[in-house]
This record gives C-alpha cells, structure tokens and sequence, in this order.
C-alpha cells in the first residue's frame, strides 16, 4: 500500500532505560528514532534520580538511522539564562553531538531562544500539542504529541497514527521512560505497550522517520 504521513519518534533526556527498552524494540521492527541529549546526564541523572546513558555511548546508534538531538548542556531553563550562557548551551551541545535538532528543555522557549537556536539548528521541537506539515511553517518551533503514564493507551496512539495516515501530516511523538514497571513518575510509558504501538506503526503505510531526514526532505 502506497504510505503517506510521517511519524517521529522522539526520547528526551537518554535514560538507560530507554536503551535498555526501547532501542531493542525498535530495532526489531525496523524503526528510526531522535534521542534528545544533554550533555551533562550525569546532572540530569542526579535531579531525576534515574541512570541516564553517557551521550558518547548513544552516538553508536547513528550508522543505524537514529538522529542524535541536542538538548542542550546542563539542561538548563534556556529562557532564564544570559545571552553568553544560552550561546555556550546551544552551540557547544550542536558541536559536540554534530547536532542539526534541538529539543528544548521542559519546553522552554521565547523569541530570544528561538532566534539564536536558529542560527546553528535547522529544526526545534517544542512540546505544544499538535500536528506538523511537511514541509513545517515554523521549523524551530515544531509541535508534538507528549506520551506520558497519564495520557498514554495504546488504542490513543494508534488512532493517531492512523489520523497521520488519514491527512497525510507529520506528527512527532515524544517519551521520556520506557519501563514496564516503574511507577514513580508520570513521563513513562510501559514497555509491552510501547512495543504494542511501534508493530503497529511497522505494519501502517506511514512514514516513519527523524526529524532531521524529513526536514532535508522538505527541502529538496
């Protein structure tokens, strides 16, 4: 069947879990996906209180088709910071990762982190709700969809995978965790039920694919 639409599957932050988990999952159906890394896990990994995997150690998975994202150093509020420290966040992230996405921390944006994000990434991911269109009206501002414990079913992802299919859009779905059995935060999602979603989308006429490849695809 001939496929039309496009999914992103986007990982903030680069928790072992997700390593652990997830990339097994998607390698087994064949699926690409962004992981979201701050330089500094070891920060993360001590505010979270969760084991977050070295980003040299994710840059492995790139020969494979994963995109690696920035997000950012220290994981720092970016719109709180000084124009010398959200340069040195945005720019040192991009050079070290070989970065051309951006996924801000906690959504955090304004016109200032826009503006100088834009003058070394190609793309943005934000995490208000909605669609995208290919090629995106506003490439550092993209909209997603962010599963969490609270509003994740795999019956909800699949219906709007199928509404990607439907309108022929772009819908970037973002996770955190990926853990059949931790309940100690909102922002994961039960690995069964992860695996559940990423059949189905291997089976579905969609597109699935990193930010980055459908951004140069937009271009061409």
């Amino acid at each position: 069947m001939f496929k039309r639409g496009y999914i992103s599957i986007v990982f903030d932050d680069g928790y072992e879990a997700v390593y652990r988990n997830a990339i097994p999952i998607l390698r087994r159906h064949h699926l690409p996906a962004v992981i979201a890394l701050p330089l500094n896990g070891d920060k993360l990994a001590k505010t979270e209180k969760r084991a977050v995997r070295p980003w040299s150690e994710w840059l492995s998975l790139v020969p494979e088709g994963f995109e690696i994202a920035s997000h950012s150093v220290n994981h720092h509020n970016l719109t709180k910071l000084s124009l010398p420290d959200l340069n040195f966040e945005l720019t040192e992230s991009a050079k070290k990762l070989n970065a051309v996405t951006l996924v801000y921390p906690g959504g955090a944006i304004n016109d200032t982190v826009i503006s100088l994000a834009s003058q070394t990434y190609q793309a943005g991911r934000t995490i208000h709700y909605g669609f995208e269109t290919v090629p995106p009206r506003e490439p550092m501002r993209l909209r997603s969809y962010n599963f969490s414990r609270r509003n994740f079913s795999v019956i909800k992802a699949n219906l709007l995978a199928l509404w990607v299919w439907l309108t022929n859009s772009w819908l970037i779905e973002t996770y955190h965790l990926i853990d059949e059995h931790d309940q100690t935060t909102m922002h994961n999602v039960k690995t069964s039920d992860f695996n559940r979603h990423m059949s189905f989308l291997a089976r579905l006429p969609v597109q699935v694919k990193t930010i980055k490849d459908i951004i140069n695809l937009s271009k061409a």
